[in-house]
């Protein structure tokens, strides 16, 4: 691409750039969970930067647009309306800084309708640019295409293919995380190829079918562009509504609007670069499709060691970008994304150097749509293959299914084109019903008014007289209890957790309810289930937690994150930890040692109430510090290492505030409590994360309860019972002496005068839920199985926790999955009919 052409092209990829940005920014702050984790709680550091510097980038995106419109300006047919762009451009820039939009954007509708103004400006440019040079395209007489698209479909699927099936194993060579045997190599590799050359052929019909529709008309050429540019956006309308939109719960007439939208302003934009980076004198336009790919055409002309040169860089971008979305991803949502710029980008380069036919005969296009039909063929005797191979090789359907799936983990391709041709799980209209079902019920959009239940776990409190124990609650964001000691003997860098844990009660079975912070934190100050919405206000009224702490009269000291700043409300009695800090940036250490120097300052005569959910461990914390291993600490194998180091780095603090507390007199009459919103996903089977997903490593967690010695000595308890979150604040409860009332919703005490005081409150089941998306499970009675109900990506899963803790899915029977989902229908049905939602 010659030096002009290339600054032309890199002015208006920055300008789209921020467009889409602005665009995507303000469709986040309409989703209700995004809008809470992103917006209001600063999740990323850098999209946070970019929010605060919108007002300047504009400005940018401006300048180096502006010298790309020199040609509209001069064209008579497109002055008046560069100008205009210009004009309001200019004027817009101007109301940004005064009137800044993204850091004033809120949870409504007007954020969905800015998010389509900003992509206004790509489609006027496309006018622009099509007034102004529309008319100097040339366009070939010969139909030459076929051939091209077909080898450009072919080349991709086995380049992308196997490209990932490198980049998997080259990681598992650096990492040696990744231990498959050669079976499971070859079958997924196998599944893999099939997959994608299916995919890349049914993209090669679908051009073929738009060419042939345009031979009808006199017009041809027009009309093949128009159907090609159609393909486009319908195929862009699928990655936006399904791919994106889905794991972040946007759902309905909306979200089909803005996936819409944004492929229309997209693909506008881009028949608006090709129209102005085309001159005659390259040669006539072969086909729509040469058209729209018309910014590759520089490979074209390059030599060989160019070409080879271009892949190779394609290459090791797809290795970095593969490698670095893994470990901070929202359902593989980053990954998918990266996969799908892969295969456009392969599929414009292997089309673009693809040889011309100089006079395609009707033999070849038929043996080219052979070709499509057998490996469709294929695809399918795969399908039917399958069990016998199963048996063959000594497995079963469900763990040669798994195996596959667990490729899948590592293969963000290869997954997201067999989501796209598996659809659904097995299961029929009910379990797409059931899908739908949950959909509806999750993510409950805040223009949609719930009046908050008031919630009183007692009639009234009886405060007992006599001193009160302190309480420290700390919840350790996303730490997992196998890096304890108390719950892994493996572990060796936790000595102060462990000495704590010998004095306290742990319970080895718990869990929380729901998967991710945004609904866990505020179940454990409410004691129960809540809603799938974020959040109701007034919290107030269903704040069990807040309405003990100020009934026995605690001197309350909380770092009031950007859940609890909605949870807790306007509360000037609360003295505030972690106040001049953001809530990505709660550090344990630094607050532990505020709380110690608040000890000798306390409040005469009151009880202490402290509560801290610091962020060491989270993943956007560790992906920011470039998943550094902090010194000081020797990590045995099979740990991650900058997590593990950040778990040892988290004790020696604990540690020493505990020695803070023992000279201080108090620890001997206190409660603390040791314990995490949820866990996380550190490698397992290819998994990272928290966000979507509820496996087992994510719902177990840590849960280490200090009692005051006289306390302990009077109270019966079971360690192996399934304890959850919702069960701290009845306990607190009961502690005090208030003994909570029996609620299928609402939690239960874990300490009581004797076991059978507490049978009536022990569960059949249990659920579990993801906090963003509509992702429900069951647990059974005594924790040892796990059914999940995957409405992201429709499908189920099944775990044997008591036999397989790891958590390796299981095969599912009609009659489990219909139980199972009935169960979950139950509990939500419940949980809508608690908090009177219409």
């Amino acid at each position: 691409m010659r030096p002009a052409r290339l600054a032309f092209f890199l002015g208006r990829l920055g300008y789209a750039a921020f467009l889409l940005m602005t665009s995507l920014y303000c469709l986040l702050t309409f989703i209700p969970f995004t809008y809470q984790q992103v917006h209001v709680g600063e999740l990323l550091p850098w999209l946070t930067a970019f929010v605060h510097l919108h007002s300047y980038l504009y400005w940018v995106a401006l300048a180096i647009v502006s010298p790309t419109l020199l040609a509209d300006l001069k064209a008579q047919r497109s002055r008046t309306a560069t100008r205009l762009f210009l004009l309001v451009g200019v004027a817009a820039g101007g109301v940004l800084l005064f009137r800044p939009l993204l850091a004033n954007l809120g949870n409504d509708r007007m954020s969905l309708r800015w998010s389509v103004v900003a992509l206004v400006p790509l489609a006027w440019l496309a006018g622009c640019d099509w007034l102004a040079k529309g008319a100097s395209l040339v366009w070939a007489e010969q139909d030459e295409d076929d051939g091209r698209v077909f080898a450009a479909a072919w080349q991709s699927a086995l380049f992308v293919s196997l490209l990932y099936s490198v980049v998997l194993c080259t990681r598992s060579a650096l990492t040696h995380q990744i231990q498959f045997p050669l079976r499971q190599w070859a079958w997924s590799l196998t599944w893999s190829l099939l997959s994608h050359l299916l995919l890349f052929m049914g993209i090669f019909v679908l051009l073929g079918l738009a060419a042939a529709f345009a031979g009808l008309f006199a017009q041809r050429r027009k009309v093949e562009l128009a159907a090609v540019t159609l393909v486009a956006v319908a195929l862009m309308w699928m990655v936006f509504r399904f791919v994106v939109f889905s794991p972040l719960s946007f759902r309905g007439w909306m979200a089909d609007g803005i996936a819409l939208a944004l492929p229309v302003a997209l693909v506008a934009f881009c028949t608006g670069v090709s129209v102005s980076l085309y001159r005659a004198e390259d040669g006539p336009l072969e086909s729509g499709l040469a058209f729209l790919l018309w910014p590759m055409s520089f490979l074209r002309r390059q030599p060989v060691q160019i070409r080879v040169g271009f892949f190779v860089a394609l290459a090791v971008l797809t290795y970095w970008l593969a490698t670095k979305s893994a470990m901070f991803d929202w359902e593989y949502l980053l990954q998918k994304l990266v996969a799908v710029f892969v295969w456009t980008i392969s599929f414009a380069a292997f089309y673009t150097i693809a040889p011309r036919e100089s006079a395609p005969k009707v033999n070849d296009t038929a043996l080219r749509y052979a070709a499509a039909g057998l490996v469709l063929v294929a695809y399918v005797a795969l399908l039917k293959a399958e069990p016998r191979r199963q048996e063959q090789a000594g497995v079963t359907a469900g763990q040669a299914a798994a195996l596959v799936d667990e490729y899948a983990n590592y293969d963000a391709s290869f997954r997201l084109a067999d989501d796209l041709l598996s659809g659904p799980a097995a299961g029929g209209d009910a379990t797409a019903s059931f899908y739908i079902f949950l959909a509806e019920n999750t993510g409950i959009s805040r223009s949609r008014e719930i009046r908050p239940v008031d919630i009183n776990l007692v009639s009234r409190f009886d405060s007992a007289t006599g001193p009160k124990p302190n309480i420290f609650l700390f919840v350790i964001d996303s730490l997992r209890s196998d890096y304890l000691g108390a719950y892994n003997p493996a572990v060796t860098f936790t000595p102060a957790i462990d000495r704590f844990a010998t004095d306290s009660v742990v319970m080895k079975n718990a869990f929380t309810h729901y998967g991710g912070t945004g609904l866990s934190e505020p179940s454990i100050w409410v004691g129960g289930l809540i809603p799938h919405k974020q959040y109701i206000t007034p919290f107030e009224p269903m704040n069990t937690l807040k309405k003990l702490i100020d009934a026995e009269g605690y001197d309350a000291y909380v770092s009031k994150d950007t859940i609890l700043q909605t949870v807790l409300g306007p509360s000037p009695e609360i003295h505030e930890l972690d106040s001049t800090i953001g809530t990505m940036s709660y550090d344990l250490c630094q607050t532990l040692e505020e709380v110690i120097g608040a000890l000798p300052g306390r409040a005469p005569g009151r009880p202490m109430f402290v509560y801290t959910q610091p962020q060491n461990l989270h993943v956007s914390v560790i992906d920011r510090e470039g998943h550094s291993v902090l010194p000081g600490v020797r990590l045995p194998q099979g740990f991650n290492p900058p997590y593990a180091s950040r778990v040892a780095r988290i004790d020696r603090c604990f540690g020493q505030f505990i020695g803070a507390l023992k000279k201080a007199g108090m620890y001997d009459n206190s409660v603390i409590v040791v314990t995490a919103d949820h866990g996380d996903s550190l490698g397992e089977h290819g998994r990272w994360g928290h966000a979507y997903t509820i496996f087992p490593e994510i719902l177990r967690v840590p849960l280490i309860i200090h009692l005051p010695p006289a306390m302990k000595a009077k109270l019966a308890y079971d360690t192996n019972a399934p304890a959850f979150l919702t069960d701290i604040t009845p306990t607190l409860y009961y502690l005090l002496g208030e003994k909570p009332k029996i609620d299928p919703i609402m939690g239960r005490p874990l300490f009581t005068n004797t076991l059978a005081e507490q049978y009536p409150y022990l569960r059949d089941w249990y659920l579990v839920v993801s906090s963003y998306a509509p992702v429900y499970g069951v647990l059974n009675r005594d924790a040892t199985s796990l059914y999940i109900a995957d409405g992201v990506d429709y499908r189920d899963y099944f775990y044997d926790l008591s036999h397989d803790p790891d958590g390796v899915a299981k095969p599912i029977t009609d009659e489990l999955r219909t139980r199972e989902q009935a169960l979950i229908r139950q509990r939500v049905l419940e949980i809508a009919k608690f908090y009177r939602l219409d």
